[in-house]
């Protein structure tokens, strides 16, 4: 259950900062693995960057680690993902609500653990197409000693290639989020008391705690 990886929030940290680059599908094939190597230097330059670890320049960092990061995920198809087959009870403006929320929830959630990062090293392993849209990429993550499995599941649409979903030790974190919404959604007209709970959160939280 990947409930028990909450406790390891910095693997998913890390794997937050594996965000994609466009290129086409073609392209894509055989040189995934270097795409990813050259997006996590881009973000690592901004942690690793003195000047910016400074306490009044915190929000600037975080903004330029928003911008190299979360363009490459694809938050509607994970929200979508996430939610399930209820998705199609939601009207177009919840389902823009809930992706709004679903990205600020990873945020709040993930945020210091990224800045807290402290030289852990990413290993690709492998790449292999699933579809003619659909790519797996096998990493490892190696953190104090320890060994995590990463594995990263990205679509293409429009020539571009996106994070769509994470699996961490052979668990998917949108399958993950996908119980716990269910949960939540039984008809309906639990859609509104479920976004409602969500913006609660959302403001009561610390940010990035």
């Amino acid at each position: 259950m990947l409930l028990r990886w909450m406790n390891h929030r910095l693997v998913f940290a890390v794997m937050l900062l594996l965000p994609l680059t466009a290129w086409s599908v073609s392209a894509a094939q055989g040189n995934t693995m270097a795409k990813l190597a050259t997006s996590v230097q881009q973000a690592l330059t901004i942690l690793k960057d003195p000047a910016l670890a400074e306490p009044d320049r915190k929000e600037e960092r975080r903004e330029m680690l928003r911008r190299v990061i979360y363009k490459e995920f694809d938050f509607a198809r994970m929200s979508q993902s996430a939610v399930g087959r209820v998705w199609i009870k939601f009207s177009p403006g919840q389902q823009e609500r809930f992706v709004t929320l679903f990205q600020k929830l990873l945020e709040n959630t993930y945020m210091n653990m990224i800045e807290r990062y402290n030289g852990e090293q990413v290993e690709f392993v492998k790449e292999s197409p699933k579809a003619e849209d659909l790519m797996l990429v096998d990493s490892v993550i190696h953190a104090k000693g320890q060994q995590y499995k990463l594995s990263y599941y990205m679509h293409a649409s429009a020539g571009e290639w996106k994070v769509e979903d994470v699996i961490i030790e052979g668990v998917s974190v949108v399958t993950n989020y996908r119980a716990q919404f269910q949960q939540a959604i039984r008809t309906a007209d639990d859609i509104e008391p479920l976004l409602a709970r969500l913006e609660e959160k959302l403001r009561n939280a610390p940010q990035g705690g």
